[in-house]
C-alpha cells in the first residue's frame, strides 16, 4: 500500500535516521526524530476522525511544527491547508470557511487572531494549539505525548492533492490552490530535465572555483571539449537524466545522504506560500536536504548572518525584500559567510542592480533565480548567473516548462514581442478550490495563462514585462512599471520603488513614481525627474514623485501595488508629493516577497 509522504518519510528514518532534516536555531531535527513524531500526531489526528480528503488548516512561522503538521496531515491523506500566520481575523475566517476544513493545528503566537475569528468557523470541529492549555483545545505536545508511533496505513497516491495554498488575493479574494504529489514531483523531474542540456554551455568562473575549493584540473576535465560533447549528446542527456530520476529517493541516494547533506538556508521565504511550500515535499523525496531555518518570525539580518556562520549552509535563498534587508545590514562584514556558494533568489523580478549588489558582497557566488506561479508548483523558469557579466534587465531565464507568448486572442507574437506567457506542464495545479469557473479562465486547452507580461530574447531566456493587469497606458503608449522601477532602482538615493498609473486629463494616465529613500537622504521631486532624463523614453518618466516612510505590504511580502494606487493614486491636486507616509495600519514588515 502505498503513501507518498508516509513512505518518504520512513525511508529516510530507515537509511538516514540520523541525518538532519532541519536545524532551527539551537533545535536539531534529524529524520527519525521527526517521522516518529510525525506517527504520533498523524495517529492522535485520526482518533480525533480525521481521514483521508479532509480539509486541514496548520498555522505556524516556519518552525518544526510546521513540518510535523504537515506531514501528519498527509500520512492520513488529509490535505494541508497553511494558513498565512499575518492574516487578521476575517482573512483567517474567509480561508477557513472557504476550504472546509474539518480541524484547526496552530501555535500560540496567533491565538488572540484566531480566538477572533473562532465564533465565525462554523465548519470546523477540532482546534489543536501548540502553547499552554485552552480550554475547548487539543493540546499538541499532550496528543504526541500519549499517543503511539504507528505508520497509518492509508493509501494516498501521486494523483492526489497534498495541499492548497491559497494566493494572496492581489485582483480579489484569494484563490485555493490544489497542487497535488505528482506536480511537486514533476517539478524535480522539470528541473532535472531543464538544468540537464544546459551543462555544456556553463563554464564556471575562477572565483566560483576558488570557491567551491576543487583543484583547477577538476574543473578543466569537466569543461573540457570532450566532456562538452559527450553531455551535448541528447541521448546521452536522456540516460543522465533517466539515473538521476531514478537515483531521487533511492536507498542509495539515501545512504549518500549520510555524509552528503546539502544545507540550505532560505530565511525570507514563509513556508505557507509554495515558492517556499516545494521544500516540504521535495525534501523527504530527495533525502538528502537539510533545511536551515531562524527562529526570528521576523526578517532579522543579524540571526541570519549569525546562522550562516555557525551553520554554513551552501545555499541561502531570499525573495529579493530578504536581500535588501541583509544587504544593508551594516555588520555584514564581520561575519564569515564564505560558505554560501549559490545565492538563490525567487518571489518576482530580481533587478540588475540587486544582483550586482549581492556579487559585490559575495564575491564568488552563483546567482540562482527561479520565476514561476503558485498555480505553476511554482518554478516555470530559471536563471543562473555566474558573474555580473551575464546580468540582463527583467531577465528570468529559460523555460523549464513548454512556454509561448500569445497575444489576447492566444495566437502566438512575432519573436521577441511582448505578449502573455502561458505554460505547459505537468506542474499545473489541479484548479482552484471550488473555483471551477475562475480556473476555466486561466486553463484552455491544457495551456495555463499566466497574467504575466513578456518576450522570449534573442538567447531563448523570458524577459518579464509586468502583470498584465498592471500596464499603464498614457497617449496610446504602453508603459511597464518594472521597467521604469528598474531604473530608478540604480538611483543611489533609492532604496525601494513602487511606479503606478494615475488619472490624467490630457493623457488619460501619467505615471507616478512611489519613492522610499534610504535612511538620512533627502531629495526633491524635480530631482528624481531630471535624473530619468537620458535613462528612458520621455512619455516613461514619472510625471510626479511621492516620498514615503513605508509600503503598504501584502502578507506574503510583496509591495502592494493596488493599495498603493488607493492611497497615492489620486490626481496631483488631490495628494500631498512630499513626505507622505502609508497609514500603519497597512504598513507590516515581512519577510518575504513572493510573486503571485
Amino acid at each position: 500500500m502505498a503513501n507518498i509522504m508516509g513512505d518518504a518519510l520512513a525511508n529516510c528514518a530507515k537509511y538516514n535516521p540520523n541525518g538532519e532534516f532541519l536545524v532551527y536555531g539551537d533545535r536539531r531535527v534529524t529524520w527519525s526524530q521527526l517521522n516518529e513524531r510525525v506517527n504520533r500526531l498523524a495517529t492522535a489526528f485520526a482518533a480525533q476522525g480525521i481521514k483521508k480528503g479532509d480539509n486541514v488548516v496548520l498555522m505556524f512561522h516556519n518552525c518544526p511544527e510546521f513540518f510535523e503538521t504537515n506531514y501528519a496531515i498527509q500520512k492520513l491523506g488529509a490535505v494541508a491547508v497553511p494558513m498565512n500566520y499575518r492574516f487578521v481575523a476575517s482573512e483567517i475566517v474567509y480561508q477557513a470557511q472557504h476550504s472546509e476544513a474539518v480541524a484547526f493545528i496552530f501555535e500560540e503566537l496567533w491565538l488572540d487572531s484566531v480566538l477572533e475569528a473562532l465564533p465565525e468557523m462554523t465548519n470546523i470541529k477540532t482546534y489543536v494549539f501548540k502553547g499552554a492549555e485552552q480550554e475547548g483545545m487539543l493540546n499538541y505536545e499532550t496528543l504526541i505525548s500519549t499517543h503511539p508511533s504507528i505508520e497509518p496505513k492509508v493509501e494516498v497516491s501521486e494523483e492526489e492533492t497534498c495541499v492548497i495554498c491559497y494566493t494572496g488575493g492581489t485582483t480579489g479574494t484569494p484563490k485555493g490552490v490544489m497542487l497535488t504529489y505528482k506536480n511537486h514531483i514533476s517539478l524535480l523531474h522539470t528541473m532535472l530535465e531543464g538544468m540537464i542540456p544546459r551543462l555544456p554551455d556553463i563554464s564556471i568562473p575562477e572565483g566560483v572555483r576558488k570557491r567551491i575549493g576543487l583543484p583547477n584540473f577538476v574543473f578543466s576535465a569537466l569543461e573540457s571539449r570532450a566532456v562538452k560533447w559527450i553531455l551535448s549528446r541528447t541521448s546521452l542527456q536522456g540516460g543522465i537524466l533517466k539515473v538521476a530520476k531514478k537515483m531521487i529517493g533511492s536507498p542509495i541516494a539515501l545512504r549518500l545522504g549520510k555524509n552528503h547533506q546539502i544545507k540550505q538556508m532560505m530565511p525570507s521565504f514563509p513556508m505557507f506560500h509554495d515558492a517556499a511550500y516545494q521544500n516540504a515535499i521535495l525534501a523527504p523525496i530527495s533525502g538528502n536536504m537539510t533545511l536551515v531555518m531562524p527562529v526570528n518570525v521576523h526578517f532579522d539580518p543579524e540571526e541570519v548572518c549569525a546562522l550562516v556562520e555557525r551553520e554554513k549552509p551552501a545555499l541561502l535563498g531570499n525573495v529579493p525584500t530578504g536581500w535588501k534587508k541583509l544587504l544593508k545590514f551594516k555588520d555584514i562584514g564581520n561575519y564569515d559567510l564564505s560558505s554560501v556558494l549559490i545565492a538563490a533568489t525567487g518571489g518576482g523580478v530580481c533587478s540588475t542592480a540587486l544582483k550586482r549588489k549581492i556579487f559585490s558582497n559575495f564575491p564568488g557566488v552563483i546567482i540562482a533565480d527561479g520565476f514561476g506561479q503558485t498555480e505553476m508548483a511554482p518554478t516555470t523558469s530559471f536563471k543562473i548567473d555566474m558573474s555580473p557579466e551575464s546580468l540582463k534587465d527583467r531577465s528570468v531565464g529559460k523555460p523549464l516548462v513548454e512556454t509561448r507568448i500569445v497575444d489576447d486572442d492566444g495566437k502566438d507574437v512575432p519573436a521577441g514581442s511582448i505578449g502573455e506567457i502561458i505554460y505547459r506542464s505537468p506542474t499545473i495545479m489541479k484548479g482552484y478550490y471550488k473555483e471551477e469557473g475562475k480556473t476555466s479562465e486561466v486553463i484552455k486547452d491544457g495551456w495555463f495563462y499566466s497574467g504575466d507580461l513578456g518576450s522570449i530574447d534573442e538567447d531563448g531566456d523570458i524577459r518579464v514585462a509586468e502583470r498584465k493587469n498592471e500596464c499603464i497606458s498614457t497617449g496610446g503608449e504602453k508603459i511597464f512599471p518594472g521597467e521604469i522601477e528598474d531604473i530608478l532602482a540604480e538611483h543611489e538615493k533609492i532604496q525601494d520603488i513602487c511606479v503606478i498609473g494615475v488619472p490624467d486629463e490630457t493623457w488619460g494616465s501619467s505615471v507616478r513614481a512611489v519613492i522610499r529613500l534610504h535612511e538620512g537622504d533627502t531629495a526633491t521631486e524635480q530631482e528624481v525627474i531630471d535624473w530619468c532624463r537620458g535613462k528612458m523614453a520621455g512619455y516613461k518618466k514619472p510625471r510626479t514623485v511621492v516620498f514615503v516612510e513605508e509600503f503598504p505590504i501584502s502578507a506574503v511580502g510583496k509591495v502592494q501595488r493596488n493599495k498603493v494606487r488607493e492611497l497615492y493614486g489620486a490626481p496631483s491636486e488631490e495628494v500631498l508629493i512630499s513626505e507622505a507616509s502609508a497609514p500603519d495600519e497597512v504598513v507590516e514588515e515581512v519577510s518575504s516577497e513572493v510573486s503571485e
